[in-house]
């Protein structure tokens, strides 16, 4: 079971500065921690996430922090389990679980030695699910963001209330889809698991490049709104499709969608419904709190420091449904982009990529058990034959294009359909072909003066002196020289011959003062453009 992440709210850093009959203005703080925090009967489910509050060109955001030691807490026993980093959230392991019942709280040690603890909460019993459904609504829920109704499946279950108790619940999703892509690289190639720009290449035309998974891999999503109820006027009575969530129809690919119950405590509901209450009825950032906003963390080292969120321990039950949305005629609400691979010929170095890892994360997942992976269709995974050429992907060395012949002419393990130098002297077929080389023959390689395996005829400096043969031609400084270099009296890569065409200062690196040197500058003589 992968880890579930949690709610995070861009509210939790709003603070009324006083009411008075008139319009209530918000003071936002920069540098406040927002501690969230879940412990739960669901193996794997139990994270926290910790965040500091700043202000960014204006906007008001909140930013992950790395490398806090975290401890869950038995109240009872004083047993601590510490956490562990992964992606921006701190997690225990997939099994563990806290029984109903029983007592914990949370402590955060955060990198700069302050300490932070919540206080006890005690996990409520199991809550089971009953039924499960998925309705489709092509005006699902409107949003602003997006100007509209979006479409979208509305989940509903039934449940039995236990009766003689109060109960409040929160409900979360989070849902698998298969990934089409594990990289998509925009305007850069991926060479080593990175995305690599190319700034030396102007015949990479392609916008982006996609990548496949190199198994089979499932993307995880997670709802972005709160759901709570409270049993008030339903004490011990059958629940029947009650609303738990809303999934936006982005792709037309199917989706399972796992709903998860969680049994919380009185004070945890009260705080998840004064931000829903607050995120519902916003009219803007100085609309009123409707309750108190109080969590349950407090300062060890530093009582006075302000601690936003909380800790809740609940205990949950799981529902999945599975949602075919293939035959579907109505419009997603996103775009998936269009297979861009690189192919043979294409201006980039070796070695052709064509698909990359499934990193296991919050996100993304290979690890889904048989009974979920048999939902999307099982695929053999032992005999896979990708381009159709009777050769096993496992033993083809161009698993792309059919090439049953095998061919590798410089016997480097790439086949000669999926090698962009074939003959393996270092430059690629675009090259060679433009340059009017040979590919086939590696004895027979283009003119490059500084061996950098860009040929002269495509590269823009060519003895690699730093200064464009454009500029030496201009400065009349030899660029096919090294050491010949033009006149550059304050260096800042832009020769004085140059300087003078362009009005910009020789003697000053940054004419118009803006921190960008007139060599780097597009705009050498505009402060406001660089």
């Amino acid at each position: 079971m992968r880890i579930l992440k949690y709610i995070n709210f861009s509210f939790l850093f709003i603070f009324l500065s006083c009411i008075e009959p008139v319009t209530p203005e918000f003071d936002f703080e920069e540098n406040l921690i927002i501690i969230n925090a879940l412990a739960t009967n669901v193996p794997g489910a139990t994270n926290v996430t910790v965040e500091k509050t700043l202000i960014e060109f204006g906007d008001y955001k909140s930013k992950p922090i790395s490398g806090c030691s975290i401890d869950l807490i038995n109240s009872d026993t004083k047993e601590r389990i510490p956490f562990s980093e992964n992606e921006d959230i701190y997690y225990i392991s997939d099994e563990f679980k806290i029984l109903p019942g029983t007592r914990w709280e949370v402590e955060v040690t955060l990198p700069d030695g302050n300490i932070y603890r919540s206080t006890s909460e005690q996990a409520p019993a199991i809550v089971s699910i009953g039924a499960i459904y998925s309705e489709f609504n092509p005006e699902m829920i409107y949003d602003e963001v997006y100007g509209g109704y979006i479409p979208g499946d509305i989940i509903k279950i039934d449940f039995q209330d236990p009766a003689d108790e109060k109960n409040f619940y929160l409900f979360q999703y989070r849902a698998y889809q298969e990934e089409m892509y594990c990289k998509i690289c925009e305007e850069s190639i991926l060479r080593d698991g990175e995305c690599l720009e190319e700034p030396n290449n102007p015949f990479l035309m392609n916008k982006y490049f996609t990548y496949i998974c190199d198994q089979r891999c499932w993307k995880i999503t997670y709802n972005n709104e709160i759901i709570v109820f409270d049993d008030e006027f339903t004490n011990g009575k059958d629940i029947s499709k009650l609303l738990v969530g809303r999934v936006p129809y982005e792709t037309k690919q199917d989706i399972l969608v796992e709903i998860i119950n969680i049994n919380i405590s009185e004070n945890a509901y009260n705080y998840y419904k004064a931000i829903k209450d607050l995120v519902d009825n916003n009219s803007g950032l100085n609309a009123p709190l409707p309750t108190a906003l109080v969590g349950n963390f407090n300062g060890i080292t530093n009582p006075e420091s302000a601690v936003l969120g909380r800790f809740t321990a609940g205990s949950s039950e799981i529902k999945s449904v599975f949602i075919p949305r293939n035959d579907r005629s109505a419009r997603t609400l996103g775009n998936i982009k269009l297979p861009s691979s690189e192919a043979y010929g294409d201006p980039i170095p070796n070695p052709m990529t064509y698909e990359t890892a499934c990193v296991e994360s919050p996100n993304r997942t290979s690890l889904l058990s048989e009974e979920k992976r048999v939902l999307f269709g099982e695929i053999d995974t032992g005999d896979l034959d990708l381009d159709k050429d009777s050769v096993l992907d496992q033993d083809d060395n161009c698993i792309t294009f059919p090439n049953p012949d095998q061919a590798d002419l410089d016997t480097d393990g790439v086949g000669d359909l999926c090698d962009n130098d074939r003959d393996g002297d270092g430059y690629i077929l675009y090259y060679e072909n433009i340059c009017d080389s040979n590919d086939l023959d590696a004895n027979q390689t283009p003119v490059d003066t500084d061996l950098d395996f860009i040929p002269d005829c495509v590269d823009t400096d060519d003895d690699n002196d730093g200064y464009s043969d454009e500029f030496e031609g201009i400065a009349e400084s030899d660029p096919l020289d090294v050491d010949s270099l033009p006149l550059d009296t304050d260096q800042d890569g832009l020769p004085d011959a140059v300087e003078s065409r362009r009005r910009t200062d020789p003697n000053n690196p940054d004419t118009d003062g803006d921190g960008v040197k007139d060599g780097e500058d597009d705009y050498p003589r505009d402060p406001n453009r660089s």
